[in-house]
């Protein structure tokens, strides 16, 4: 590889560069990124790597498994994406953000170790993680998937243990066209008589067949551990009630204890079980209260997420209207996800994001939904002065969708509530 000159730069600097020294935005394949690892000595960083993939969940166990493991007593490197508000929030060592200047760090190494190889903002932000938890000397660093497993970045690693969360239909352009194409990728990241917790409860016969294949030692839910009336029974004999988590699914509090049972990092005490409690997802079922109005905030940006939500809106039914805001990215089931919404809302939003080339426009997403169901289109900060006007005391607002979305939506909302509206 040759060397290329270092340049000197903000964090924010640095990531306009990543976004744009790629040809393109996903490049799937291991070789470049390896090659780089390598040059960097990451590959043999952390004792212990703990890796997640699947459809939806994966960033509920990350938390939880963060949050658990810390309270075990050990120190912990998360890597999670995206992100909602600031790029900090991917790499965290004990649930504390890492700084910009660490972060700056990690990118000017990963620069002067890479060569001529050319790697995608993933690639890179996967790669500074890494180097900053070597640098940090964690204990265990739990890495969450961006896309697929197999040929994910972070799959460099040899997992001690592994978790596949659910199995739905997306990212068909890249993982394959059925759940049994898309199984295979995210079996990739087993690895031969280590333990992969499976907590998909409708697993396609793919799936088992390709985890058999790779030696894994699978454990499995509704068959190796169970959760039945808000207890779980693990495959080590525990039967405890689940930790009440806000607003994350069960399966996914249960895998992540399974997965921490089977790590060997500590005693899965009582303790570290109601520290798992208390974990909270911002952008998961999140909820504001702002002049009367309710504010519902969720990254549901698949069918099966968004089913998800669709049954949380149907249990918590208020009186009042029910308005959507609304963007996707271009390559998601955007016709199966609009359909498993009939019957839910009053009116459609729909934002639109010129800024986001992977983003679906906003026209079409009105032709999907319906002209005749829209109440406004745009930018978001016009969207959110619309509904404000339209909502009164009882309605609600569910913002929903792609993570820009939810994220810009936090950042407006938070703006506005510190200018004096009433929360």
């Amino acid at each position: 590889m040759h060397k290329v000159p270092v340049p000197h730069l903000t964090l924010s600097g640095w990531l306009e560069r990543l976004e744009s020294q790629h040809p393109t935005e996903i490049d799937l394949g291991l070789d470049r990124v390896l090659t780089v690892a390598e040059a960097l000595g990451v590959l043999r960083g952390a004792p212990k790597t703990v890796t997640v993939a699947g459809t939806n969940g994966k960033g509920s166990v990350v938390a939880l498994l963060t949050a658990g493991l810390k309270a075990m007593g050990q120190v912990v490197g998360t890597y999670a994406s995206p992100h909602l508000l600031r790029f900090n929030e991917r790499i965290s060592i004990d649930e504390g953000e890492a700084e910009d200047a660490e972060i700056v760090a990690a990118f000017e190494h990963i620069e002067a170790a890479r060569g001529d190889v050319s790697l995608t903002y993933f690639e890179s932000t996967t790669l500074a993680a890494l180097w900053l938890f070597r640098q940090r000397k964690v204990d265990v660093q739990v890495l969450e998937v961006g896309l697929g497993g197999r040929l994910d970045a972070v799959n460099i690693l040899d997992a001690d243990v592994s978790v596949i969360t659910s199995i739905g239909l997306d990212h068909v352009d890249w993982l394959g066209p059925d759940r049994a194409s898309i199984s295979r990728e995210k079996a990739g990241i087993a690895r031969q008589n280590r333990p992969c917790i499976v907590a998909e409860s409708d697993p396609p016969d793919a799936l088992l067949a390709a985890l058999n294949d790779r030696g894994a030692d699978i454990l499995l839910i509704d068959r190796d551990w169970h959760i039945a009336d808000r207890r779980l029974q693990t495959v080590g004999g525990r039967n405890a009630p689940l930790p009440a988590a806000s607003g994350l699914l069960p399966s996914n509090i249960g895998a992540a204890i399974q997965a921490l049972e089977v790590s060997e990092c500590g005693d899965l005490s009582e303790a570290v079980l109601a520290q798992m409690g208390r974990v909270e997802l911002l952008g998961r079922l999140s909820q504001r209260m702002i002049n009367g109005v309710e504010y519902v905030f969720d990254v549901a940006h698949n069918t099966e997420s968004v089913n998800a939500l669709v049954r949380h809106l149907a249990e918590t039914a208020g009186l009042g209207a029910t308005r959507a805001v609304f963007a996707v990215m271009g390559d998601k089931p955007i016709h199966d996800m609009i359909s498993a919404c009939d019957g839910v809302f009053d009116e459609w939003n729909v934002v639109d994001l010129p800024q986001v080339p992977r983003a679906q426009s906003a026209a079409e997403l009105v032709t999907v939904i319906g002209q005749n169901r829209i109440g406004d289109i745009g930018p978001f900060e016009h969207v959110w002065d619309a509904v404000k006007g339209r909502s009164s005391i009882g309605d609600r607002v569910v913002i929903f969708g792609t993570f820009v979305l939810v994220g810009d939506a936090f950042s407006i909302i938070n703006s506005s509530t510190e200018a004096g509206e009433r929360a």
